[in-house]
């Protein structure tokens, strides 16, 4: 290989080496701005929370209420059988209630976390994600948000009173237990009865030909009818 070959051979190779580090920087960049979380010291946090990897059960970031009540059962071990699927439950139920929460105040306003949280026939009226949605919808009736979050709160109160029996909890434990728990049903409820529930007045009548109500004079004085027909 003469002299000119060689120099011409050298020059394609560091052509080729400088196109590909250009792509090399060029794919850097687009993958580290994929990333648009900001980053602590320890941890990775997204602007409205992740709905997992923070707390040992799902969306219990969302409450330091759940922490507290984690913190309590944390080194203890039930004495019975039914110590242990009794607090599986309960922190089944502040999922679900740290996941509605999430959801409900996500800009997004589309059902994500509770997605993946299961439907439990112990203490659901249906699926926790048709909740969600139907809040979204503003056509969540008070009455069936009420019984929703009623049905929640009932049993994890009767799970608490067992668990405390199971886990051996002195008195003070247990009252913090309750004590935590109906802070955050209290919490999760504020938010869905704003968020949930239609309007309690409808529109009123856009045009004079619209239908309104009329009591004819002649019965404006009358009193309350009490039969039966």
């Amino acid at each position: 290989m003469d002299a000119t070959s060689l120099t011409s051979s050298l020059f394609f190779v560091a052509i080729a080496l400088i196109i590909a580090l250009a792509i090399f920087f060029i794919v850097h960049v687009l993958l580290s701005r994929r990333n648009t979380r900001p980053s602590g010291p320890n941890i990775l946090e997204g602007f409205q929370g992740p709905a997992k990897g923070v707390s040992s059960i799902p969306c219990g970031q969302e409450s330091s209420h759940v922490t507290n009540i984690l913190d309590i059962f944390a080194d203890k071990m039930p004495t019975t059988e039914e110590g242990s699927p009794d607090l599986s439950e309960f922190k089944e139920i502040m999922s679900k209630m740290c996941c509605m929460k999430h959801d409900l105040m996500s800009a997004s306003q589309s059902v994500q976390s509770m997605l993946y949280v299961p439907y439990n026939n112990t203490h659901d009226r249906e699926n926790p994600a048709d909740t969600v949605a139907r809040c979204f919808t503003k056509s969540m009736p008070v009455r069936d948000l009420d019984i929703t979050f009623g049905t929640w709160k009932e049993r994890g109160l009767v799970l608490i009173n067992r668990m405390c029996t199971s886990y051996k909890l002195l008195s003070s434990d247990s009252e913090r237990v309750t004590k935590h728990f109906n802070a955050l049903w209290s919490d999760v409820f504020d938010i869905a009865k704003n968020v949930c529930s239609p309007p309690e007045e409808g529109p009123a009548p856009g045009s004079p030909r619209d239908p309104k109500g009329f009591t004819p004079e002649s019965v404006g004085e009358l009193g309350s009818y009490n039969g039966y027909y």
